[in-house]
């Protein structure tokens, strides 16, 4: 059982008002998707939404609030089973996004609602994995069946990728058997695209990218590059394969695609002959880009 002190210590570490904003904004996109297209169509595209609105159509139980009492039962198994931390801010997005699911739900005109599976599965999946991978990008998340994924994974030898795939497929086979197999299909199409959708927009929110810069000129390109990008630069003693010659390469982590046309432009003035790599990178975290955040 894990300690409640340092439970409460990790659980109030400062936040900053950008993550509640994205986490917020990210909440209501991930509404919007479930009650304008998939909850009206019956769809369940896993997760405890999917929950939800099985048990929504069946009970007529309110699916933010449904989303809640599961969330926080299975915030309370982490707890006392794997011991897990979940920050504030994790605690704070499924709240958020329970009540905006409830209180749109409220708001919205049933006309508006979208009665077509096929525009109702993209778009929908489109809003949601858009919304989740906002909150996501932010260190939080909003519970979830990744919980239920972490304990098979903790008691068998399935890792929690494949476990928390098996868990959204159950969730479609459900709504396959309530709700026919039509449903259920789409149910599982949504599954697909709504992860597709959370990597291709979490890629484009953390992507970065780092230049090796091979160069005679190293002190006069470093010098333009912190002044005139403000990026940091670290210096890499590196040997010819063929010539046997030792230089300095600069190592240099960039934030846009405007900056890489920046330093190619410095490079260009400074050294013509210069050799440059440039790769993509997944995330980089650390002063000057994204904080290192839990």
């Amino acid at each position: 059982m894990p300690n409640l002190r340092e439970w409460n210590r990790k659980l109030f570490l400062k936040i900053n008002f950008t993550d509640i904003l994205f986490v917020t904004i990210g909440a209501f996109i991930t509404a919007t998707g479930i009650v304008i297209f998939l909850a009206p169509n019956k769809i369940a595209a896993g997760g405890v939404s999917g929950i939800g609105i099985i048990l929504h159509h069946i009970f007529n139980f309110p699916i933010g609030l449904t989303m809640l009492i599961i969330n926080a039962f299975l915030f309370l198994i982490a707890f006392f089973v794997l011991g897990s931390e979940f920050g504030l801010k994790s605690i704070y997005a499924t709240i958020i996004l329970s009540f905006f699911v409830d209180l749109l739900e409220y708001l919205i005109p049933s006309s508006f609602y979208i009665n077509d599976l096929v525009i109702a599965s993209a778009f929908g999946n489109l809003l949601t994995g858009t919304g989740i991978a906002l909150v996501l990008s932010r260190g939080s998340s909003t519970g979830g069946t990744d919980i239920l994924a972490m304990i098979a994974n903790k008691y068998t030898s399935i890792n929690i990728g494949k476990a928390l795939l098996a868990v959204d497929f159950l969730i479609t086979l459900f709504a396959g058997i309530f709700f026919g197999k039509i449903i259920g299909m789409y149910s599982l199409l949504s599954v697909i695209i709504n992860t597709n959708t959370i990597d291709y927009v979490l890629e484009g929110i953390t992507k970065s990218f780092q230049a090796m810069i091979i160069t005679s000129k190293h002190s006069e390109i470093k010098e333009r590059i912190l002044s005139e990008l403000g990026r940091g630069v670290t210096l890499v003693r590196v040997i010819g394969g063929y010539s046997g010659d030792e230089r300095l390469a600069l190592w240099v982590i960039l934030r846009s695609p405007r900056e890489i046309v920046k330093m190619k432009e410095i490079v260009k003035e400074e050294d013509p002959t210069a050799f440059i790599t440039i790769t993509h990178i997944r995330e980089v975290l650390g002063k000057g880009f994204k904080k290192i955040s839990g």
